[in-house]
């Protein structure tokens, strides 16, 4: 008779569970991330909303946007701004974390949160920044048929005129800096704004939101069919609290220099004669709101250089651009634009070093040379460096090399001239630099809150001392130097790509089905 061998139970396996547990922290990430955007986004809303403070400079009142008046204190709009940068900073960075382990947010949820931010962002007062101020005065100096770059805003405000009383102090004396486009942009808001000075900023930021999410909606475009490209879009430039809070809720006119770089791009992909002179005259008008928006020209030119006609138009359109749009002003538009040269701001990397050497007045000098040496070397060892550009946009890796070369080493820094950065960002492929980027644009930011008040102006605290006298002069540039020695050192071990991470066993995708949509 057969001896019956009973079958030996195996214990069970825990491999399933050990491939989950890495998409459940994806998962995890990802939520989280979107949740701090949206208490990011949320909480600039609230210090719009609570009226002019420091932080939120005085439209006048009686015409949208309105807002409550609630006279809030100084530190309280201060902490709300702070925690409302480094929110949205930890947000997009958690959720690009959570993308490259897998999580797939719904792109509907995505795309009503973008149009959701930016509506109600462009329909409140601004905050942060009494820039978009400077532009109604511009624009009410051009639209009563008088020159900007002439004129300073202290004329308008001595006729005590409507906007011109209300003209930012610390720029009375300056007359416009920007492109020509620029100043049509502020000529037809102030046309819009009919004599108010609330009524033209809503109509510069209205204009300014639009363009920013026409550039979105392009960056989407570009960014093709591949699923995870198109949410690291949205993650860096449509929902990226950073760009929201001075693109569309500071209205800075560099969202529309942003725009017609991102056209630009689109315009070239199709190739050909016809699409070389678009995209150089789209060129044209970017560095015709802000000239250093021509740097990117230096990727379009690398993508054109296989067809010589394709180079040759897109160079005629570019100049062509340019050229019709400065006839169109005196002389003195582009004399104030080459008498920013040896300007230094807060942000300023180079402030550490001129200061400890006690170079006084000659420091501009110096700091000019060091960032012209500086931008050369970085931007020659980045256009070698960088992680390939995506597939069809050879354009992208070069211009974004060029540009940020400059947005790390420049005297003159500000927040908003991301703008140029963030959407060449968004459409390579993941890499360490998005984290130094990010980081980047935070400490950037904090620089320049409150905003709309100068601290000088604010009753002293211990917050407004530890910024003015450690944050600003000590911290913000240092960190600034570490962040270009993080980016060089990097370059030379070509470390800029990320490690490669094992395959997963599919990913996490928030749809209310549950199911992954075909395909990515």
């Amino acid at each position: 008779m057969p001896t019956l061998v009973r079958p030996v139970p195996r214990p069970p396996t825990t491999e399933p569970a050990r491939a989950a547990e890495p998409l459940r922290h994806a998962r995890l990430a990802g939520r989280a991330g979107l949740t701090m955007i949206g208490v990011a986004v949320a909480t600039m809303l609230a210090v719009a909303l609570l009226g002019p403070s420091a932080v939120v400079p005085d439209l006048g009142g009686g015409d949208p946007p309105w807002s409550f008046r609630a006279a809030p204190s100084d530190t309280l709009v201060i902490q709300l701004s702070w925690a409302a940068v480094i929110a949205g900073g930890l947000g997009v960075g958690a959720g690009l974390y959570g993308l490259r382990r897998g999580w797939r947010p719904a792109r509907g949820v995505l795309l009503a949160g973008t149009v959701i931010a930016v509506l109600t962002l462009a329909l409140v007062p601004p905050a942060g920044s009494t820039d978009v101020l400077n532009y109604a005065v511009y624009g009410r100096i051009a639209a009563l048929g008088h020159d900007p770059y002439v004129l300073t805003p202290a004329w308008l405000h001595k006729m005590a005129d409507p906007v011109g009383e209300l003209a930012p102090l610390a720029w009375r004396n300056t007359p416009s800096v920007y492109g020509p486009l620029a100043t049509w942009a502020q000529m037809a808001g102030s046309w819009l704004g009919g004599g108010s000075m609330a009524g033209t900023v809503l109509a510069l930021k209205v204009m300014t939101g639009l363009a920013f999410l026409l550039s979105a909606y392009m960056l989407d475009r570009l960014a093709g069919p591949d699923r995870d490209r198109r949410v690291r879009v949205h993650l860096l430039w449509s929902l990226n609290p950073l760009m929201l809070w001075h693109v569309v809720l500071g209205g800075h006119i560099d969202g529309l220099g942003a725009f017609f770089l991102v056209a630009a791009f689109l315009a070239l992909r199709r190739g050909g004669v016809v699409a070389g002179l678009a995209a150089g005259a789209l060129l044209g008008a970017a560095a015709a709101v802000k000239a250093p928006f021509i740097l990117a020209g230096a990727g379009l030119a690398w993508a054109a250089r296989r067809s010589m006609t394709t180079f040759l138009a897109m160079v005629m359109g570019a100049g062509t651009a340019l050229v019709v749009a400065y006839a169109t002003q005196g002389p003195e538009a582009f004399g104030n634009l080459v008498g920013k040269i040896g300007a230094r701001s807060l942000a300023d990397p180079w402030r550490v070093i001129t200061d400890a050497l006690g170079l006084g007045a000659r420091s501009s000098t110096l700091e000019g040379q060091l960032a012209l040496g500086a931008a050369l070397l970085i931007g020659l060892l980045l256009c070698r460096r960088l992680p390939p550009g995506p597939p069809g946009l050879a354009s992208v890796r070069p211009a974004l090399a060029w540009c940020l070369c400059w947005l790390l080493t420049s005297p003159v820094q500000h927040p908003w001239y991301d703008a140029l950065l963030f959407p060449l960002l968004a459409l390579m492929p993941a890499g360490r630099l998005d984290g130094l980027l990010i980081t980047r644009g935070v400490v950037t930011s904090l620089i320049y809150l409150p905003g709309a008040l100068g601290l000088l102006q604010l009753q002293p605290t211990a917050l407004t001392r530890w910024i003015a006298e450690t944050y600003r002069p000590w911290v913000a540039p240092l960190s600034a130097d570490l962040l270009i020695l993080c980016v060089v050192v990097l370059s030379f071990a070509g470390a800029l790509r990320p490690r490669a991470l094992p395959p997963a066993a599919g990913g996490y995708y928030d749809h209310a089905d549950g199911q992954s949509p075909p395909g990515r």
